[in-house]
């Protein structure tokens, strides 16, 4: 399909004829990123309660690398590689190319410093028990040691989304998961039908030696690493239009724009992984069982961001072809419908798992205490994630109206909100984990009615009397 026909399927054929086909294979992906989420949390689960804990503070820094990687600059990246091949400017694209690639070891090395610098004086400061922080930095410190590895694997398939291409991405995906779980089967023995965890993952007569927690990071690490041979592969044998020829390695016209357009969507990213470690700090004041279990229930919250991501993929698509075209109205109206697609969705997940919350705890530990916690978050927050999908949503869609600044400012006010009345709750001695987790939905209720009120009074309403 050319061009020209794919951008008049997107202004003139009707919502279910054209989202469906590009969001499916957004999902799948997404999906499969969950999963491997799943599994790691799993792994760790298996491991014990103070591990659990630990990984709770590093899960967020995760998180942020890939909603920076995959989706802040990610969605300029294919943003700008769509362009550019829309326009039948190669040598614009394999410069997009070539600025993503910069950009990861730039993100990456940044991120690595920050951690480094100030991971130990976080523990001090909120005095975080001994054994969770170490598990905590023997977890973080390896992951951060190879975080150009996410980095690097998200923008080259962002890329390959560029160009249009959403079947490598998959298959990309695919191979990271398969091979976490393969190289974490080192860490298991398998006897009558049981699993069961070994303490060490020992290679060559202990030359060396693996904790569990160790191995359950490298095991992601290599997955990663995997998948990023599989994307070099096909960027070097496969069937695209990159040339990508040596003497034009230094030539990055264009990543000004790019790295400008990415830091605007970061700042909803850096803002929402605040929050999320600001939360998981002022819980850890209730004990090991209430970080650990708060730790299982954030991360089934964060697990929607990918799902959201998929939905809002495919409208940044549609939505972008019916802004350029001048179809503001038809634009707005795409918007709505695929929002509330996400809202029905991430919606029913989050009613679902406050109505049954030990469904979702007990596929990472069996101890009373982590249920019980994670159980009360669940009950509480859940059944507020359709206002978390509404104002995400309507960010990534933001994206192609050049409307990013409301989202943006929407999340600062949820952060301020609840750091605010969380400190004035502790200042007052009524802070208790219920009070807190209502502070958390009332954050969530104010995130999504601002952002899809001040952008439907505002600059949309603007849009269509133009």
């Amino acid at each position: 399909m050319n061009k020209v026909n794919f951008s008049n399927n997107l202004i003139e054929l009707p919502f279910s004829k054209i989202f469906f086909k590009l969001a499916i294979p957004n999902l799948y992906s997404t999906l499969i990123a969950a999963i491997t989420i799943i599994f790691d949390l799993w792994y760790v689960g298996q491991i014990g309660v103070s591990e659990l804990a630990g990984v709770a503070y590093i899960f967020p820094i995760y998180m942020l690398t890939s909603m920076l990687s995959n989706g802040a600059f990610g969605g300029a990246i294919s943003g700008a590689v769509a362009r550019a091949f829309g326009s039948k400017n190669i040598f614009q694209a394999e410069c997009v190319f070539r600025s993503a690639i910069l950009i990861a070891f730039c993100g990456s090395f940044i991120m690595m410093t920050f951690y480094f610098l100030l991971s130990e004086m976080f523990f001090k400061f909120f005095k975080v028990d001994e054994e969770v922080t170490f598990a905590a930095l023997v977890y973080g410190n390896i992951l951060l040691s190879g975080i150009i590895l996410i980095w690097l694997f998200n923008v080259m398939i962002s890329i390959s989304r560029g160009t249009g291409n959403t079947i490598v991405p998959a298959f990309g995906w695919s191979i990271v998961l398969l091979s976490h779980i393969l190289i974490a089967t080192f860490n298991f023995q398998f006897d009558s039908g049981k699993t069961i965890l070994l303490d060490n993952v020992i290679f060559f007569n202990g030359l060396w030696t693996f904790s569990s927690l160790e191995w359950s990071i490298i095991s992601l690490m290599c997955g990663y690493f995997f998948g990023i041979i599989f994307m070099i592969i096909y960027y070097a044998v496969g069937k695209h239009l990159f040339t990508l020829t040596l003497k034009d390695t230094f030539k990055f016209t264009g990543i000004i724009s790019l790295v400008k357009s990415g830091s605007l969507a970061s700042c909803q990213s850096l803002m929402t992984i605040a929050l999320a470690l600001y939360c998981t700090a002022i819980v850890s004041f209730f004990g090991t069982d209430w970080i650990a279990g708060f730790g299982i229930a954030i991360r089934l919250e964060l697990l929607l961001i990918p799902i959201i991501f998929g939905i809002g993929g495919a409208l940044i698509a549609i939505v972008g072809a019916n802004v350029g075209a001048k179809k503001f109205e038809r634009a707005i109206n795409m918007t709505w419908k695929g929002t509330f697609f996400s809202i029905f969705i991430v919606g029913s997940i989050g009613i679902l798992f406050s109505l049954y919350p030990n469904t979702w705890s007990s596929l990472f530990t069996e101890k009373l205490e982590i249920f019980e916690a994670s159980k009360l978050y669940l009950n509480i927050v859940a059944p507020f994630y359709a206002f978390f999908a509404l104002g995400l949503g309507l960010y990534f869609t933001s994206q192609a109206f050049n409307t990013l600044i409301w989202p943006v400012i929407g999340t600062l006010i949820r952060l301020i909100f609840v750091v605010l009345t969380s400190l004035m709750l502790f200042h007052l001695n009524l802070a208790s984990p219920s009070n807190i987790f209502i502070i958390m939905s009332a954050g969530m209720i104010i995130y999504g009615i601002f952002i899809s009120c001040s952008l439907h009074f505002g600059p949309w309403k603007k849009m269509i009397n133009y």
